[in-house]
């Protein structure tokens, strides 16, 4: 992740501030997945969900546990919410046998599993270079991040100029105060096919049923 290597190198003091929520939106047609490394919410179509982000937090979001997606990535720290989207393609080494042994009291026999290996893009210096070095892809569902007060980032498909397209596209990074009131992501901004003029806000009248979170750990 980008924002997790960025900020060694910045000098501040850190600032004492609460936890800035920020808001999931789904307005796609299908459910969304969402996945942050250690569990995942289900977010029907028209509903939303809240993360409360603390000082110190780094981490990402994103639809589905599958790492070829679009990424929501937050950092709190240095007195302010830094934010990006990234669209930084990974890949699949299919077929990998891992072996492993198996034992008991009388025998011990020894296993051989297949299983995907995820491939990382290195060094690479362009989407389509690190497309070419991995294998895949790392955009899979419309995104919008809107910070009330700070720079709107969005991603409506594959090679959109705001998100992160290789590990140094540093420029991509945004920052916000850590005061900001809350933070909007929206999933499909401005409905599946239709790109967003202005931060949507869902409301009851959006939600099918009562929206209630739906929990998995993966």
């Amino acid at each position: 992740m980008q924002l997790y290597g960025l900020f060694g190198t910045i000098l501040g003091a850190v600032a004492v501030t609460s936890a800035i929520p920020v808001n999931f939106y789904n307005h796609c047609s299908t459910t969304i997945g969402l996945y942050n490394n250690t569990y995942t919410e289900n977010i029907d179509p028209g509903c939303s969900t809240t993360r409360d982000l603390e000082e110190g937090f780094s981490g990402m979001f994103r639809d589905g546990w599958h790492p070829q997606a679009t990424l929501a990535e937050f950092s709190v720290s240095w007195g302010f919410l830094w934010y990006d989207i990234s669209i930084i393609p990974t890949g699949v080494q299919s077929g990998v046998s891992n072996m492993f042994s198996v034992s008991s009291n009388n025998y011990k026999q020894t296993e051989i599993l297949t299983f995907p290996r995820y491939l990382q893009p290195g060094n690479c210096s362009s989407l389509e270079n690190c497309k070419a070095v991995t294998g895949g892809v790392g955009f899979n569902t419309p995104m919008q991040i809107a910070p009330s007060g700070c720079t709107t980032v969005t991603c409506l498909a594959d090679g959109c100029a705001d998100a992160y397209q290789y590990p140094t596209d540093d420029f991509k990074t945004q920052a916000c105060p850590d005061t900001t009131p809350n933070v909007d992501v929206i999933f499909c901004p401005g409905g599946l096919n239709t790109v967003a003029t202005s931060t949507p806000t869902p409301t009851k009248a959006n939600c099918p049923r009562r929206c209630t979170a739906s929990l998995r750990t993966s």
